[in-house]
C-alpha cells in the first residue's frame, strides 16, 4: 500500500486544498468525497484503501462542525446520540462489506434518489390535518431509516450527507440548519468505528489522511459558520442542488 504512493512537491498542497473543499462541501451539503477519493486514488492508493483513508477527514471535519452547531444550540445531544446509535450496526456491517461489494446499478439508483431529494427541498412544506407530529419529534420511521443509512455510510459514504438531510428533514425537523447539525453529529459518531475497521484491515494511509483532514477541518469550520448565519438555510439548499447535480452527472456516465 505505502510503496505505490506518488511523491512530489505538489502532493501535500493538493491534498490539503482538496481537504478544505471537501470539508466545506460535506458540512454544507454533502459529497465532498468526490474531491478527496479521486485524488487519493490518483496518488497511488487502491480504491478500498482510499475509501478507508478518507474516513479520517470525515471524522475530524464533522466533529469540528458538530462542536460549532452544539455551541449555537442547534442540536440536542441526547436526541443526536440516540439517532447515531441506530446507525452503528449498519455502519459496521457496511464497512466490512465495502471490501468486497460494488454495484453500478446501486450508483444509478442513488442518482435517482438524490435527484428526488433535491426537488423535495424546494417544495413548500404545508401542514395538513393528518400531520400531528410536532416539528423536532422523531417519526417512528426515522430509526429504521438510520439503520439503513448507517449501512450505506459504512459501505461507501459518498453522498450520504444528502440522504441524511432528506431523512431528517422529512422524519424529524424541517429546519435545515438543525438538520445539518444532527447530520454532522450522527456521521461523527458512526465514522469512528468504521475507521477502526478499515484500519484493522490495513486499509488506511494515516499520513495522507491526516493531511486531508487538516484541510477538512478548516473547510468544515467555514461551512458551519455559514450554516448558522442569517441566510444559512438558503445556502444549504443552493449548495445541495449544485453538488447533487454534479454528482448525478458523474455517476450516470
Amino acid at each position: 500500500m505505502l510503496e505505490s504512493v506518488t511523491t512530489g512537491w505538489w502532493l501535500i498542497p493538493a491534498l490539503f486544498t482538496a481537504g478544505v473543499g471537501a470539508g466545506f462541501i460535506n458540512v454544507l451539503a454533502g459529497a465532498g468525497s468526490m474531491l478527496t477519493l479521486p485524488i487519493l486514488i490518483f496518488v497511488g492508493l487502491d480504491p478500498i484503501t482510499a475509501n478507508g483513508t478518507n474516513r479520517i477527514s470525515i471524522l475530524l471535519e464533522n466533529l469540528t462542525a458538530a462542536r460549532t452547531f452544539y455551541r449555537h444550540n442547534l442540536v440536542d445531544l441526547k436526541k443526536g446520540m440516540k439517532l447515531a446509535l441506530w446507525t452503528l450496526p449498519g455502519a459496521i456491517l457496511g464497512a466490512i462489506a465495502s471490501v468486497h461489494i460494488g454495484n453500478l446499478w446501486f450508483q444509478r439508483i442513488l442518482v435517482i434518489v438524490l435527484a428526488l431529494c433535491t426537488v423535495s427541498l424546494f417544495f413548500p412544506t404545508r401542514a395538513t390535518e393528518k400531520d400531528t407530529r410536532p416539528d423536532g419529534m422523531a417519526s417512528p420511521w426515522l430509526y429504521p431509516t438510520m439503520l439503513g443509512l448507517g449501512f450505506y455510510g459504512g459501505f461507501m459514504q459518498l453522498g450520504i450527507g444528502f440522504l441524511f438531510i432528506f431523512a431528517l428533514r422529512h422524519l424529524f425537523t424541517k429546519n435545515l440548519a438543525q438538520v445539518n447539525a444532527y447530520k454532522t453529529l450522527i456521521i461523527t459518531l458512526y465514522t469512528l468505528p468504521t475507521l477502526l475497521i478499515f484500519a484493522w484491515m490495513g486499509q488506511v494511509h494515516w499520513g495522507l489522511g491526516l493531511v486531508i483532514a487538516i484541510g477538512g477541518m478548516i473547510g468544515a469550520r467555514l461551512a458551519a459558520r455559514l450554516t448558522v448565519s442569517r441566510r444559512g438555510e438558503l445556502w444549504v439548499k443552493v449548495m445541495m442542488a449544485i453538488i447533487i447535480l454534479l454528482m448525478a452527472a458523474r455517476l450516470w456516465v
